[in-house]
């Protein structure tokens, strides 16, 4: 087995029966990818992998693939993207001057809401705060984000990694994943005009759903996502709805990125009357030294795969 690097992170993103995988390296001058790709599986990865029910054989295919894509890595861990409707992801304010026992209780009576299981020792969950702000009366508060996956499904990722170089996985949100790339493209330049508008929107076209993802001034803000989204005015629909769910005005947004599968900037128009702003494609191979064989046909659908093994290096 190869020596673990703290500087090596390796990435998976799982889309339907399509596994995306990348490799990269933090240096002091910037991220270098070492590898990525993808494998097209025979069958669903999302109920697969990610449902309480797996077929064994599906799970030791989807192994073989990880062995041979890492079988030498020097990851410490593997970043594990999930999309939303493929996990619970969901934001909650938390007083700031609450004690830490009666927020992880406010945390878990909210989990328990969202997720609708008798009890939340059945998932595995992860919480972090996102930002800090303060009421209408100027009492302190944050936003959580929490993001939970069945324990079934957390130790079926852990037998897999089990056979692997790496010694553990973590979870991300593809939303979060996306705001990461968002935050290295702007941190490598930007206009006097955008810091006036410190708002960025990046928009995730899937075939079952779309996703926002809402940083501000390069960190990630919020997110959301709709799952009836099959016209871009659906799609538009719901980005204002969910600005103003979070009081952004839309002409906050200074940029706006779409990712994902078969995306077309150009067919984004009712966006760009909306905000003002041309969409852009979300390249993430814009922010990493490609040292590969060179990007893949799509590379906006490996977005949150690429963010994931960015992760909080900005």
């Amino acid at each position: 087995m190869p020596s673990l690097d703290d500087s090596v992170s390796a990435a998976l993103s799982i889309e339907g029966d399509v596994l995306r995988h990348a490799e990269l390296e933090r240096r002091d001058d910037g991220v270098r990818l070492l590898r990525c790709g993808e494998q097209r599986c025979s069958f669903d990865l999302t109920r697969s992998l990610l449902g309480e029910d797996a077929p064994p054989e599906h799970t030791r295919r989807v192994e073989e693939v990880l062995g041979a894509k890492f079988d030498d890595t020097s990851a410490r861990d593997l970043r594990v993207t999930v999309h939303p409707p493929d996990s619970y992801s969901f934001f909650t304010p938390i007083s700031s001057e609450a004690p830490v026992r009666d927020r992880k209780r406010q945390l878990l009576q909210q989990a328990a809401l969202v997720t609708g299981v008798r009890s939340t020792k059945r998932l595995h969950m992860t919480s972090e705060t996102v930002r800090t702000t303060q009421d209408s009366e100027g009492n302190p508060f944050m936003w959580v984000h929490v993001l939970a996956v069945p324990d079934v499904v957390d130790e079926r990722m852990a037998e897999i990694v089990q056979g692997l170089p790496f010694r553990e996985h973590t979870w991300m949100v593809s939303s979060e994943a996306a705001s990461r790339v968002t935050g290295r493209l702007e941190r490598a330049g930007g206009s006097a005009q955008e810091a006036l508008r410190p708002y960025t929107l990046a928009v995730g076209q899937y075939p079952t759903h779309t996703e926002y993802a809402l940083s501000r001034n390069r960190e990630w803000y919020h997110a959301h996502y709709a799952e009836e989204t099959e016209s871009i005015d659906n799609r538009a629909y719901f980005a204002v709805g969910f600005l103003n769910r979070v009081d952004v005005p839309l002409d906050g947004v200074g940029r706006l990125f779409v990712y994902g599968v078969d995306v077309d900037p150009e067919a984004y128009a009712p966006f760009a009357r909306l905000f003002g702003q041309e969409p852009e494609r979300l390249d993430p191979f814009r922010v990493v030294e490609d040292r590969t064989d060179g990007p893949p046909p799509a590379p906006s659908a490996f977005a949150p795969c690429i963010g994931a093994g960015i992760g909080d290096y900005l």
